[in-house]
């Protein structure tokens, strides 16, 4: 069976690279497989697709999508009567954590901070001491902190909205640096982590896409390469 090429609109919504490994796995694939592709097995196929042990995990997802879209393209053709593809089961993503930073990485880039943005320092200690989401971080109201002594806790809303209170027996630099947060910025409602009002920042919260921007600046001064969730991953890996 000759395969039709991609009709130049559909071509041109794909990247270049997407069509060419696109291409390549269909090479593969109706050289493993019967040439008739009507009496083509999902026995066959699963052959296909874990036949090379050497083939990483992506490389195998990737088959496994470009054959689903293959079969349904067969389908709306009535090339074949029915999708082998169904009685197959998905190849799942793998979870990968973010590698965490070390110690030393995370002190450099929190010392790369100048002093006097104490906002920032504050954001991303509490984001290294607790571990909770930046999204938690930045929606982070003054009355969802209650810094009593020997009771130091705040109050974050997860995915979902789910309410959950994070101690901060364990982050003593957190509490400290909120402390004087809030007092030199005159926070008594309202967000925590908010514009500067110097350079007419906003009382919203901060968007992530500011506080993004923040963190690369200052790994890119501490000449270290980081993103904000290796930061809040790497004090709970830490022995």
């Amino acid at each position: 069976m000759l395969l039709k090429p991609l009709s130049p609109v559909y071509a041109s919504d794909l990247c270049l690279n997407t069509i060419k490994s696109y291409a390549h796995d269909l090479r593969l694939f109706v050289q493993a497989v019967p040439a008739d592709l009507t009496i083509v097995t999902p026995e066959q196929i699963q052959t296909f697709l874990t036949s090379d042990e050497h083939h990483s995990a992506a490389t195998r997802r990737r088959r496994y999508s470009t054959l689903c879209t293959f079969y349904h393209w067969l389908l709306r053709h009535d090339v074949v009567d029915a999708n082998p593809m169904d009685r197959l089961d998905p190849i799942e993503q793998e979870s990968r954590e973010p590698r965490p930073l070390s110690p030393e990485a995370v002190t450099k880039i929190l010392q790369a901070i100048p002093a006097s943005n104490l906002r920032d320092r504050t954001l991303f200690t509490l984001l290294y001491e607790t571990g909770i989401r930046v999204g938690e971080a930045l929606s982070l109201l003054a009355t969802d902190v209650d810094l009593s002594t020997d009771d130091e806790k705040i109050r974050v809303f997860g995915k979902g909205q789910r309410e959950r209170t994070v101690m901060l027996t364990a982050a003593p630099e957190s509490v400290r640096l909120l402390r004087r947060h809030l007092k030199q910025s005159h926070i008594t409602s309202g967000s925590v982590f908010r514009g500067d009002p110097r350079y007419r920042g906003s009382p919203l919260p901060l968007e992530y896409s500011v506080a993004h921007y923040a963190w690369q600046k200052y790994c890119q001064k501490a000449e270290i390469q980081a993103t904000i969730h290796q930061l809040r991953h790497s004090r709970a890996s830490q022995p």
